[in-house]
């Protein structure tokens, strides 16, 4: 049997143009789209706000925020809500738009065949998995840049 203790439980989430990879211990929950009440003058990767759990969390395109065009459509996407990396920080949770639904994988140092810098401030880095690409989001990078935002917008 593999020994899975240098394994991270990761989510392999399929976006747009790209697919992301993230602990899953990261993610508070995977729901339904549910189109964003938006914000004035924010920048358009914070699609604006949405409630979940009582409470109106910021939902992020991390495609656009890194400098892909997307389509509009909305059609299978899914909402992907982001615990908080800072224990003091008034975002407490936020969503990213996925395409669709993420599937569990088991990550460690021998999962990744190659890993290169990240293409934007907002990816730490990409890996291959086989004959795939995931990018590592930078959740701290993320978290900064709506609190800054949402502090501006409040």
């Amino acid at each position: 049997m593999e020994n899975t203790q240098d394994k991270v439980r990761s989510l392999w989430i399929p976006m747009r143009k790209m697919n992301l990879l993230m602990p899953n211990v990261a993610v508070a929950e995977v729901g339904s789209y549910r189109t964003p009440t938006a914000l004035p003058d924010t920048p358009e990767w914070l699609m604006g706000t949405v409630n979940w759990q009582g409470k109106k969390i910021a939902v992020i395109s991390l495609e656009s925020m890194c400098g892909i065009s997307v389509d509009s459509d909305q059609v299978f996407s899914r909402l992907m809500i982001v615990n908080s990396v800072r224990p003091d920080s008034p975002v407490s949770h936020y969503a990213i738009v996925t395409a669709g639904l993420p599937g569990l994988i088991q990550f460690g140092a021998d999962t990744a065949s190659d890993a290169k810098a990240g293409q934007s401030e907002a990816l730490k880095c990409t890996v291959h998995i086989g004959n795939e690409e995931a990018s590592i989001p930078d959740l701290e990078y993320l978290q900064g840049q709506l609190e800054e935002q949402l502090g501006e917008a409040a």
